[in-house]
């Protein structure tokens, strides 16, 4: 493992926090500033990439790296950390021989054509999970989900809801359960046939209830394959950006030729789309027709009056690709889009587009029960320039009015998605704590940071871990505490 080194007035780069963790854990955290809440009890999850490397060889996209799930346990002011790699076929195999024999979004196996030929890329199950009808899954948007225990996070297989999600059915990273019905709102991207012009896109729409069943599937048709990485859920509609973040011509990726993350491209010349889906009846309802441009990860949405409104992270490129394909180059800076809110008149057709926060952001989150309803607070992960502006090293908590109060890392010091968590019995939507995982480049070791998420905004502990964490993608909480079987 290389790790950059740094003299006595050199700031770290962000980039020891790609490097990977090979050690799978199981303690208590017992160094802490500060003091642990005793009011919160439940379990924060994240999912990433654990590692970046197989033997010595780079994968070659930052979607590669094969999932590992972290559990953060919180029960009567005491904390558990467990770590464990997702064990896919590819993690299973690659560890073993130690080299590359899958491949991914942006990776290829040695060998060239011959090795490469008609081979699909692996779902790594590195994006997300979700504790939804009493499963635990571990979320990649190229395949399907993933099931761990959720006391001993060992895997316990690949997914299919009984056989409902059909071989050509893959699964998003980014499913929302709705607070009211209680149901999980999931789709990827399908093919509906084929036609004289080949493929015709969809959309596969999914809607299980709260015990876990698949109960309903949709095929929305689309124009294009977009880069749908995403979507906005409102009460009664699930809501599609698709933007101008397009893959092209993919027969060089089928025949082996090429990966997708090189067919992967922004087209200017691509107008987003917004797809309106009735939930009741996976059906579209509306279209609307903006200018280029795309969103990665949304915020809330709500209805009001003919209105939708929707919160989203926009971007007017897909730069960060570069970014993502050469993760180890001190040189790329990895950023954020911009907080806009979109207007959607279901009545008139129209769409009205305003800037919410003038601080380049990524991840929002929000206070999960008030999905689908008017919300007033939204944090995101921000990246700002502290002298080491390399990777995101602030988080902001934004109001519905877009005021915002920006809180900023010590440079050297790199976050994550910021998640919110609720106290026991709480009373209102920013009654709770907001959790952010730390990489500390000066030690090389990680940490959980906890702040009030009211307007006061100040930290309330730090909880060290022995190790550091990679920088992964997102996370979840649930108020469930998973004992291991027998304890």
């Amino acid at each position: 493992m290389s790790v950059q080194t740094t003299g006595v007035n050199e700031i770290p780069s962000c980039h020891g926090g790609l490097e990977n963790l090979d050690t799978e854990y199981d303690y208590e955290l017992v160094e802490v500033e500060g003091d642990i809440p005793i009011d919160i009890k439940g379990t924060f999850f994240r999912n990433g990439p654990g590692r970046q490397r197989i033997g010595e060889t780079k994968y070659g996209h930052w979607f590669d790296g094969d999932g590992m799930l972290c559990a953060f346990s919180f029960n009567e002011g005491r904390v558990h950390f467990k770590n464990r790699y997702v064990r896919t076929p590819k993690y299973v195999d690659e560890t073993a021989a130690q080299k590359v024999l899958y491949r991914g979004f942006g990776t290829q196996i040695d060998g060239g054509l011959r090795s490469n030929f008609l081979k699909m890329p692996a779902n790594p199950a590195n994006t997300s999970g979700i504790y939804h009808g009493g499963h635990l899954l571990a979320l990649n948007e190229g395949g399907k989900p993933w099931a761990l225990d959720p006391g001993t996070l060992e895997t316990l297989g690949e997914f299919t809801y009984e056989g409902e999600l059909e071989a050509s059915m893959v699964f998003s990273a980014h499913g929302k359960v709705h607070p009211r019905t209680g149901d999980y709102i999931n789709y990827g991207a399908g093919i509906s046939g084929f036609g004289l012009k080949g493929p015709k896109p969809c959309i596969n729409m999914y809607r299980i209830n709260a015990a876990g069943k698949l109960f309903r599937k949709a095929q929305i048709p689309i124009e294009n394959f977009p880069f749908c990485h995403d979507f906005a859920l409102s009460d009664r509609y699930a809501i599609f950006f698709l933007g101008s973040i397009v893959f092209g011509n993919m027969l060089p990726v089928i025949l082996g030729t090429t990966t997708i993350s090189d067919q992967v491209k922004f087209d200017d010349k691509v107008a987003m789309q917004v797809v309106v889906v009735d939930l009741d009846t996976f059906k579209e309802v509306k279209r609307f027709e903006t200018t280029p441009g795309a969103i990665i990860h949304f915020g809330n949405a709500f209805e009001e009056g003919d209105n939708i409104v929707v919160d989203g992270m926009f971007q007017d490129s897909f730069e960060a690709n570069d970014t993502l394909s050469d993760v180890f180059n001190t040189a790329n800076r990895f950023g954020g889009g911009w907080f806009l809110r979109y207007r959607l008149n279901m009545k008139t057709g129209e769409m009205q587009t305003e800037q919410v926060s003038d601080v380049e952001s990524e991840f929002p989150t929000f206070n999960n029960t008030l999905l689908g309803t008017k919300n007033n607070v939204t944090y995101t992960a921000c990246s700002v320039d502290n002298g080491a502006n390399s990777f995101f090293n602030a988080i902001s908590r934004v109001t519905f009015d877009g005021h915002a109060d920006v809180v900023t890392l010590q440079p050297g010091y790199y976050g994550s998605e910021p998640v919110f968590v609720p106290k026991v019995d709480a009373k209102g939507e920013d009654d709770g704590y907001l959790m952010e995982v730390v990489y500390n480049g000066f030690e090389h070791k990680s940490e959980l940071l906890i702040f009030r998420a009211d307007a006061a905004f100040e930290q309330v502990c730090s909880l060290k871990l022995k190790h550091h964490l990679p920088h992964q993608f997102h996370g979840f909480y649930t108020p469930e505490v998973f004992p291991a079987p027998g304890s």
